[in-house]
């Protein structure tokens, strides 16, 4: 039995592994543990089995120093599995003194059959997870006993989309398969994806292979042809075999490189792919184990995390990439100045060509530094990408971590690159930061995003506050400089600690703050945070990714509502305002405030814009012979989906297709907008107006451009916010304030809704004002699209 201790902190792991499945209110602090046993089915130098214990070793570590981890090996691929079931009983019966462990993690499925026919041989532990489980028959009878199954999405439908981008061309794949039984079902079901990935086409497989096959293979495919490694022959009864674990080498040195999608196989020589993030998968299964709410947790939680990991070699062919990650960056370098070395000795034996060969020389090292400095150097900026900081943490730890980290962001900058494109978009920030840096003090590092934010670093030598000077670097910058353009900039700031070492939990904490930030509508210029735990993901990261996952693949995830606006007179419908929900399978329900925000940072809004229009006209249009005459459908639409020069065509050819009048279409902006461009937009709206549609300033009068936005804005009406008729029935002043912004409206001739209706105290109020329409808890709430027919539609 292999034991492992503690053994201090390892280096922590460039992303820290995300909570997955856990209910809504259930606090998921560890449960700290001293023992935890774990049965692996094969043999110790399997390297599946090696990385993935590593890093079980690691997560528990990460979360209680003193913890012991127990570690057996069933040895069920080089000895027959009743075999190795029985030699465990005996080994096992030979520890009677030693007392099983109440907390136990089986890996693959010969651990799991083990434990499902003798749990009482195990101590009949308390709580157990199992992870890379290949065979379903499985789950049914672990999940009857209360085992927690982890389970990986396969990646290498996206290792194949990547090379398929990075290559550019359809290419042929020869394919190194394996006949085991576990190897045949990972080499069909990539052959599965093969087929569904029109970039790609299968040339052949090689069952059972070595270097000489794939050469004389490789060398009778087409020109282009990729060789991709399924499982090969390195596990099994042959991964301690170290003439086979130098094939991938072979292979290379005939120029023929590999890819691949399994961590272990990067080890082996393969040239990358996207690669499992099994460091995920291990730190799941630890929060699972350990988790105060693990009898609530989902018996089946997948994940399916993975990294862009590539040989510099093909730098020049990902151009503008920032996620991947680069492997065999020194060789590459060197395999430059090789030939940089080859020059010079040209450059003597052709005396006759001293100075060409001499310039050529030079050419050749400015290319290669430029090459290098390229990787940690942004070049539309000329400030260091984050990258650059990363390497800094793992050169000079006691440097990055003996300070502060902080984040700085302008949301304008976002809205300006989903109207104007991304190099307007880097064309301002080069402008701001003409601004900020001479405002830095000089100990100050910044370090550019790819999403047009900015990380800094100050050393703990620095002198003064860094709050304090952040927060008046903030405060100079919303005041503006001459004539240039003034944008609004928001920080997050987080103390660093000795003891933590782990840089991605300060930029987690830095994210999450920075999303906290916009969720509460950007009221404050500065927010401090403190780092997370490391055995805590990243919420904001969380919904990030899935985002992205549905506006890929699956949009069905959101759906739409519709609250009805009602005549105060008679309490006649006269109008509906469509809301977006978002329903994840995992994560559950995500409310608009959590969601949006993200959105925006992503550069998403013009497409959940088009998904909203599309929809609720296609609904309004199918459903328009079953509602009153004249009522008004209200969509909601973000100012950089308004300014997009395609928006008006858009509109205009869904009211077309739908047939549904114009007039009877309103598009809601929210004042809290940023407006930063006023002559785009009121321009904008002009065009708007003409083509008929109804134009409304969304939660108005809490903000501080109200007056100004009325007098230059073609709008139709204006929703008062809901805020403002709370505070009129808490405070005098605010109950005068509302009758005045109401009698403003009025003398503008400009229709009105009252939002946020409770009471039919506030109704009976609203209508003496002379308020026409109104809408609010009080009249109805929300309701899906077949209720609100149901409510108001005729059969």
């Amino acid at each position: 039995m292999y034991r492992r201790g503690p053994t201090g902190r390892v280096v922590a792991p460039r992303l820290i592994g995300r909570l997955l499945g856990l209910l809504v209110g259930i606090t998921c602090l560890p449960v700290l543990a001293q023992d935890i046993d774990v049965l692996a089915s094969y043999h110790q130098g399997n390297p599946w089995t090696d990385d993935l214990v590593e890093q079980i070793g690691a997560a528990v570590e990460r979360l209680d120093d003193d913890a012991s981890l127990s570690v057996d090996y069933l040895d069920a691929r080089r000895i027959d599995e009743d075999q190795a079931f029985a030699l465990h009983r005996a080994r096992l019966a030979g520890r009677e003194a030693v007392p099983p462990a109440d907390h136990l993690i089986l890996l693959d499925d010969a651990a799991l059959r083990f434990y499902l026919d003798s749990p009482e041989v195990l101590g009949n532990p308390r709580r157990v997870v199992a992870a890379g489980i290949n065979d379903p028959a499985l789950w049914g009878p672990a999940s009857f006993l209360g085992v927690r199954l982890v389970t990986t999405r396969p990646v290498e439908r996206r290792s194949l989309g990547f090379l398929a981008e990075l290559f550019d061309t359809p290419f042929p794949l020869l394919v190194l398969g394996d006949r085991t039984s576990v190897g045949r079902n990972l080499t069909e079901s990539m052959l599965e994806a093969i087929d569904s990935e029109e970039r790609v086409a299968l040339h052949e497989v090689l069952w059972e292979w070595d270097p000489e096959r794939v050469v004389e293979a490789y060398r009778a495919a087409p020109s282009g042809t990729r060789v991709y490694l399924v499982e090969g022959q390195t596990m099994g009864a042959s991964d301690i075999d170290a003439e086979r674990r130098a094939w991938l080498n072979q292979l290379e040195a005939q120029g023929i490189a590999t890819f691949c999608h399994l961590p272990y196989q990067i080890a082996l020589g393969c040239a990358g792919g996207a690669v499992l993030d099994i460091e995920r998968v291990a730190q799941l299964v630890v929060d699972t184990l350990l988790s105060h709410a693990h009898d609530q947790l989902p018996m089946i939680q997948e994940v399916g995390s993975h990294r862009y990991l590539l040989d510099a070699r093909w730098r020049e062919l990902a151009t503008g990439r920032d996620d991947i990650e680069w492997l065999n960056v020194e060789r590459y370098i060197s395999e430059r100045s090789s030939l940089s070395r080859q020059m010079q000795w040209l450059a003597i034996a052709l005396s006759v060509l001293l100075m060409s060969s001499l310039s050529v020389l030079a050419w050749l090292r400015w290319r290669m530094l430029r090459q290098r400095q390229r990787l940690l150097v942004d070049r539309r900026t000329g400030l260091h990408t984050r990258q650059a900081l990363e390497a800094a943490a793992m050169a000079k730890p006691e440097r990055v971590f003996g300070g502060w980290l902080f984040l700085l962001k302008a949301p304008q900058l976002q809205d300006f690159r989903q109207r104007l494109g991304h190099e307007a978009a880097w064309s301002l920030m080069r402008e701001q930061l003409l601004l900020i840096r001479p405002r830095l003090p000089e100990a100050w590092q910044l370090y550019i995003n790819p999403d047009l934010t900015l990380v800094g670093h100050v050393g703990g030598d620095a002198a003064g506050n860094p709050e304090a000077q952040l927060d008046a670097l903030l405060a100079t910058l919303a005041a503006g400089d001459g004539e240039q353009r003034r944008l609004e900039w928001y920080g997050c700031l987080v103390m660093c600690q000795p003891r933590l070492k782990n840089l991605p939990s300060y930029l987690a904490a830095l994210e999450d703050g920075m999303h906290q930030l916009a969720k509460e509508g950007w009221r404050q210029p500065l927010k401090r945070v403190a780092p997370y735990d490391e055995s805590r993901g990243s919420r904001y990261r969380e919904l990030s990714d899935a985002l992205r996952e549905v506006f890929d693949a699956n949009t069905e995830q959101f759906y739409l509502l519709i609250q009805p606006q009602l005549d105060t007179r008679d309490g006649r419908l006269v109008g509906g305002e469509l809301l977006i929900r978002w329903r994840h399978p995992r994560l559950g329900e995500v409310m608009p405030n959590e969601f949006l925000p993200i959105i925006d940072a992503l550069g998403l809004n013009a497409a959940l814009d088009r998904w909203v229009m599309e929809h609720g006209l296609a609904w309004w249009g199918a459903q328009r012979e079953r509602l009153p005459d004249g009522i008004v459908l209200a969509i909601n639409i973000t100012l950089s989906t308004l300014g997009r020069d395609d928006f008006l065509e858009q509109l205009g050819n869904a009211i077309e297709a739908q047939g549904v009048e114009a007039s009877l279409i309103e598009l809601e902006i929210t004042e809290h907008a940023i407006f930063h461009d006023l002559g785009d937009i009121e321009r904008a709206m002009a065009r708007l107006r003409r083509l008929g549609v109804r134009l409304a300033l969304d939660d108005f009068g809490t903000g501080h451009t109200a007056f100004q936005l009325l007098q230059r804005l073609p709008l139709t009406s204006v929703k008062l916010d809901r805020e403002l008729l709370q505070a009129a029935g808490q405070h005098g002043r605010a109950l005068d304030a509302y009758s005045a912004l109401v009698g403003f409206c009025q003398t503008l001739r400009l229709g009105i809704v009252a939002e946020g209706v409770e009471t039919q105290e506030e109704a009976q109020w609203l209508m003496s004002l002379g308020i026409e329409v109104v809408q609010g808890y009080y009249f109805a709430r929300p309701m899906p699209l077949d209720t609100f027919l149901e409510c108001y539609g005729s059969v």
